[in-house]
């Protein structure tokens, strides 16, 4: 049997920071029970109901996900479906239950009616173990324990991407990517998010921020040691020469300076490649950044 990819990645200590897939929308719709090798394994649900959800989260622009309780957490009968918006600003996650597929016919995330605002934070981790093994092998034990303290916000979720990070956390509706999250930590790490502090050393970054923006917050944070939540929290990027941007990340009001992070491909690093996932048959780059300045301003 070939090295597990999250058990290689972890080997040659490869940085997590800006891997935080790209989605400012997401549908997610409760499926229950084993889940098929794609990426949104739909095989168990009607047709129908599956080309009209991928119609409906193309056209909101939404990343379409299934989840479901972990075991041993007790399900309503229906479906959940929850509609998050993770740009900046317009955070919220929208909920509703229907009680048959048919009603799934009828779920459109534009129009308000049948939805109510959930007040907090939904806890998704991937546990698509068809997709990757890592993703269940590493994935539902953390999924158990944060279940275990907080039944009502914890889903197991289909492919979210960077299944060599796994166990993978997304804590919505701020879209953060959590990597390398063992289930002895899961609960602590999701405490201290609650006091406003970010968990070093295992943070993707934010899925509806650019990849360079999260690279600059990444090496601002590491150099100043500044992990709260809310702060550097991004202002502006812009071109700064090839394959190079200038980012510049505000902070918490007066309570620090605003910083300025220059950062770029490092193209050198990149030549290293490397399987990916468990199933991957060949081996692809591993993007990485480069800071290039930083100044505090």
């Amino acid at each position: 049997m070939t090295e597990l990819c999250s058990a290689s990645s972890r080997a040659r200590a490869e940085p997590l920071a800006a891997t935080a897939s790209r989605v400012a929308r997401w549908l997610l719709v409760e499926h229950r029970g084993a889940w098929g090798p794609q990426s949104v394994p739909s095989s168990r649900m009607p047709k129908e109901v599956a080309r009209r959800l991928a119609e409906v989260a193309a056209a909101d622009g939404a990343r379409l996900l299934l989840v479901r309780r972990p075991a041993g957490v007790p399900c309503q009968d229906g479906r959940w479906v929850f509609s998050v918006n993770s740009r900046p600003g317009q955070e919220r996650v929208l909920a509703r239950h229907v009680e048959t597929d048919a009603e799934l016919l009828e779920v459109a995330p534009g129009d308000p009616a049948g939805w109510s605002e959930l007040d907090g934070e939904l806890y998704l981790v991937c546990t698509h173990g068809r997709k990757d093994r890592c993703c269940a092998l590493r994935g539902r034990p953390v999924a158990q324990s944060l279940a275990a303290r907080h039944p009502d916000r914890t889903w197991e979720s289909s492919h979210v991407g960077g299944d060599r990070f796994s166990a993978n956390v997304i804590v919505l509706p701020d879209g953060l990517y959590l990597g390398q999250v063992e289930a002895g930590a899961a609960v602590r790490m999701i405490t201290e998010l609650a006091a406003g502090r970010l968990p070093p050393g295992h943070v993707r970054g934010r899925s509806s921020l650019p990849l360079p923006t999260q690279a600059a917050q990444h090496f601002a944070r590491e150099a100043l040691g500044r992990w709260g939540t809310r702060d550097l929290a991004p202002v502006a990027q812009e071109a700064a020469g090839p394959d190079a941007w200038r980012v510049r990340l505000a902070g918490p009001e007066v309570e620090a300076p605003d910083v300025e992070v220059v950062v770029r491909y490092d193209r050198g690093a990149q030549r290293e490649h490397q399987l990916l996932t468990c199933g991957a048959d060949q081996v692809k780059p591993v993007p990485l950044f480069a800071q290039v300045s930083l100044t505090e301003l």
